[in-house]
This record gives C-alpha cells, sequence and structure tokens, in this order.
C-alpha cells in the first residue's frame, strides 16, 4: 500500500514536468512564430543552412534598358513574380530566382540572400546564382542590337570580384563555377560571354593563392 505521502509527491513531480513540457512548447511556438515572421516559412534552413554546391552564371537575355526604365534586380523581380516564384524573406517576399544581378555599369545587386534556395537552374538550385544583365547570344541576338550584347568591361570585373569573394567564403573551387548552359538546355548566358576566360582567370588566382 503506497503512502499518501509517497503519492502526493509523484504527483507533484507529474505536474512540474508537464509544466515544464507546457512551457517548451510555448516557448517554442513562439520562437517559431518569430522566426517565421523574421525570416519566413524557409527560416529552418536559415538556421541549418549548408554552404551552397556551386554557382552558376546566367545572361538576363534582355537588354539593360526597356521602355526608358534600367533592367535590375527589381525589374528581375517583378517578372519572376509573374512565373509564380517566391520565397519569404526577412521583410518581404522575393520573387527574383538569382541571388546576385550585375548591371552593365558593374553596379552587384542582390537577389535572393545566399541561404535561400534560388530558382534558377532546374535540380541546381542549390547553387548560388550570378546574372549579368544583356543578351550575350549571337543566336537570339545575331545583329548585336539588344545592347549590351556582351558583358562590359564593369561587368567582368565586378563578376571576377564576386566569385573569389564567394569562392573564399564558401571553399569553393573554380570547378564549382557553370554556366547555365553546362547544366540545363539553354545557350544562357550566351556564346559571347568570356566564360574560359573567367574560369582561367580564377584558376590562376587560386593557384598563386596556394
Amino acid at each position: 500500500m503506497s503512502h499518501p505521502h509517497s503519492a502526493g509527491r509523484a504527483d507533484r513531480r507529474s505536474g512540474r514536468a508537464l509544466a515544464a513540457l507546457l512551457l517548451a512548447a510555448a516557448i517554442s511556438t513562439v520562437f517559431a512564430s518569430g522566426m517565421a515572421a523574421r525570416y519566413g516559412r524557409s527560416w529552418p534552413r536559415r538556421l541549418y543552412w549548408p554552404r551552397p554546391k556551386g554557382i552558376v552564371l546566367h545572361h538576363s537575355a534582355s537588354p539593360g534598358y526597356s521602355h526608358g526604365r534600367q533592367i535590375d534586380a527589381s525589374v528581375i523581380d517583378r517578372w519572376h513574380g509573374e512565373r509564380g516564384w517566391g520565397q519569404e524573406t526577412i521583410s518581404s517576399r522575393r520573387h527574383i530566382g538569382y541571388h546576385y544581378v550585375i548591371l552593365p555599369d558593374g553596379t552587384i545587386e542582390e537577389g535572393r540572400p545566399d541561404w535561400m534556395l534560388g530558382a534558377h537552374c532546374s535540380g541546381h538550385n542549390d547553387q548560388l546564382g550570378i546574372c549579368l544583365v544583356g543578351n550575350f547570344s549571337s543566336a537570339a541576338n545575331p545583329d548585336g542590337r539588344i545592347r549590351p550584347s556582351r558583358p562590359t568591361d564593369e561587368q567582368m570585373q565586378s563578376l571576377r570580384a564576386l566569385l573569389t569573394d564567394l569562392l573564399n567564403k564558401y571553399h569553393l573551387a573554380p570547378d564549382d563555377i557553370h554556366r547555365h548552359s553546362d547544366l540545363g538546355q539553354t545557350e544562357c548566358p550566351g556564346d559571347r560571354f568570356p566564360f574560359d576566360a573567367v574560369a582561367a582567370d580564377l584558376a590562376h588566382n587560386a593557384g598563386a593563392a596556394r
């Protein structure tokens, strides 16, 4: 026969354990709600984010200006929104599928945060997407009327600097950089994009740094 005092202590322990579980559940709920409000529904990836598997290079297949408006990350965000793409971020919903956009004057604009999965290369959206504004395809832009028809010097300078930073930051190698056309059935970023020269420069710099 159990002693009434022992039964009372067991009941109190059970009550405290239940209260602790309820408190932990409440804290977890508040924490999850706060993280979702701050980072969006993809917040667990923000906490447990693996480094990107590589980098994919694109062109926008557009002119630098259209109807007097510069084609930049905000315009591309609208285009991608019309396709139904989108991810929540800290303060807004980003539709743009690229992580970076480089304008003809060399300005680098941020698209999606690095930790967020991209929407730029089917099957390879765990890689960072970089888009240079312009149409560098001789098939789609044979007479070069869509400008820039080749990456500008300013774009290439910014691209090399950005790639160097990203390779160092995420411990990637030059071989981890790909053209969109290397991974999908597309001409992007076009045959006028000097990929071999970029790859050679980065490989040389990586070798010199060893």
